[in-house]
């Protein structure tokens, strides 16, 4: 995957030529902005086949690669509900109650023990 970034960096460490100043009358600091290619490692984007595949692609991948959640270790099913829960009350992953246990029980068939 090519991803393209604009970054924007501090004259002082790369010498750039234009000059931003946050109150007039100040000194300036000198910084300059360029686009950059960047090509990152491929990964799946969807999760495997199953029931609850579905779910965990429309919940769980706006936050976590897919490749992220299947590099964990294997959890039982109570350990995957507890981070799911986790992931909902913690760090407010927007899915309803309800789906906590569906989520966790097919983590644990694609990742369990």
């Amino acid at each position: 995957m090519r991803v393209r970034a604009i970054v924007l960096a501090l004259s002082a460490a790369i010498g750039g030529t234009t000059s931003i100043a946050a109150n007039p009358g100040q000194p300036t600091a000198n910084a300059v902005m360029r686009a950059v290619e960047v090509t990152l490692p491929a990964g799946a984007s969807t999760f495997p086949p199953g029931r609850g595949a579905d779910l965990a692609n429309q919940q769980c991948v706006m936050c976590h690669s897919v490749d992220m959640v299947m590099r964990q270790p294997p959890l039982s099913f109570d350990t995957w509900k507890a981070e799911v829960a986790k992931m909902r009350t913690v760090y407010g992953a927007p899915l309803a109650p309800e789906q906590i246990d569906d989520i966790a029980r097919y983590l644990t068939t694609i990742n369990g023990k």
